[in-house]
């Protein structure tokens, strides 16, 4: 897979046709390009192979045209240019195996659901005891406080978590998710494993949510043939180890450009891109620290064209922003993240406390843009 040239919008707050802060990766010249650049009067800086600049649009696109060959030139006008309109745009709508997901309209919440004994905010509470049930009520519940979608997942991701078969998955998600479809709730299953995906799409599931990070080539290809959304996450590792991988350079631009990779790579395996939710992985494979830096770039991320999910719901780095250490405490902390990551532009709140997020996102939303509408999504 040929790397292909990156445009991050890193601020343009003054308006794209004034100075905006950006940066350019992956491009073959890059000093070549910071060359061409300056003449402009812009403030340039290499780190690395990304070249930081506060410029306009259009000095980029000129320098990109006088020091780079003539296609990667047009590749760099192009992404500068989608870079643009997400910016300046709302997030696109997801097709998701007929339905539309007006992720343009206003943020969307995913309630959670983990079918577990060991998850990390609420395992056990759900499973085994009353199964299928409790965890069919809790859904409904979820539902009718006002979750758009619902996440179904029966495998913990949790920091050390250990992995279960796909039979024991399965008997844990399919008797939730049957109920869940029939009562015609969008459902995401949340899986590493083609084969429960495989089952959950039969029985009627429209997201498949990709924890393995794009790790599961099969997982792409059932999306792409069965024309269900796909939710490209990023970690690293598996739940098991990933937080001895916690090692960047610059988390933002390493992230934003797996996303970008994992994009093509969904693309050459006939996903379209109209089908892709991006996802920066908080807590996967991330500090405390390096959690919040992704949530304060969630306006860089939109520069992928697609809609980004947050999931920042009750997770550990909450305790280190609030000082709240004990997970039952961390519904402040979680309405805060959720109320802020639609602020900046994010199309999708993977959340555990649904009620309480769509008043407090809401109301962030009213006082920001004046709207108070809050219409149901079309299920």
């Amino acid at each position: 897979m040929e790397a292909a040239p990156l445009v991050r919008i890193v601020d343009a707050s003054l308006g794209v046709d004034a100075q905006v802060s950006l940066v350019v990766s992956r491009v073959s010249h890059p000093d070549r390009l910071k060359s061409a650049w300056s003449s402009s009067g812009a403030t340039l800086e290499r780190i690395g192979d990304r070249v930081h600049a506060t410029s306009t649009v259009e000095a980029l696109a000129r320098a990109a045209g006088r020091s780079l060959e003539l296609d990667e030139a047009r590749a760099v006008d192009r992404t500068l240019r989608e870079a643009v309109a997400a910016w300046l745009g709302t997030a696109p709508p997801i097709k998701a195996r007929g339905r539309l997901l007006p992720c343009n309209v206003r943020p969307l919440v995913m309630g959670i659901v983990n079918v577990t004994p060991d998850s990390f905010a609420d395992g056990g509470q759900l499973y085994p005891d009353g199964h299928p049930g409790r965890a069919i009520d809790h859904a409904r519940t979820l539902v009718a406080a006002g979750a758009d979608l619902i996440d179904l997942g029966g495998e913990s991701t949790r920091p050390g978590a250990t992995s279960v078969d796909a039979k024991e998955e399965l008997a844990r998600v399919m008797p939730v998710l049957r109920a869940l479809v029939s009562d015609g709730v969008c459902v995401s299953i949340d899986t590493m494993k083609a084969e429960v995906a495989a089952e959950a799409l039969r029985e009627g599931a429209a997201i498949v949510n990709d924890v393995s990070a794009a790790g599961n080539p099969e997982l792409i290809a059932l999306a792409a043939r069965t024309g269900a959304a796909y939710v490209l996450m990023h970690a690293r590792a598996t739940p098991a180890d990933m937080q001895d991988h916690t090692e960047y350079d610059d988390v933002v631009a390493e992230v934003f450009e797996f996303l970008a990779d994992g994009l093509q790579v969904c693309e050459e395996n006939g996903l379209a891109r109209e089908q892709v939710i991006v996802d920066p992985g908080i807590g996967f494979a991330k500090t405390a620290e390096q959690s919040l830096a992704l949530l304060r770039a969630v306006p860089q991320l939109r520069s992928l064209g697609r809609p980004v999910l947050i999931g920042a719901s009750r997770k550990s780095f909450l305790a280190t922003a609030s000082g709240e250490e004990d997970v039952d405490d961390r519904l402040t902390g979680s309405l805060t993240a959720a109320a802020m990551a639609a602020g900046a532009g994010a199309a999708f709140l993977r959340v555990h406390d649904v009620a309480e997020t769509v008043q407090a996102v809401r109301t962030a939303r009213a006082i920001a843009t004046g709207s108070t509408d809050w219409d149901p999504v079309t299920r």
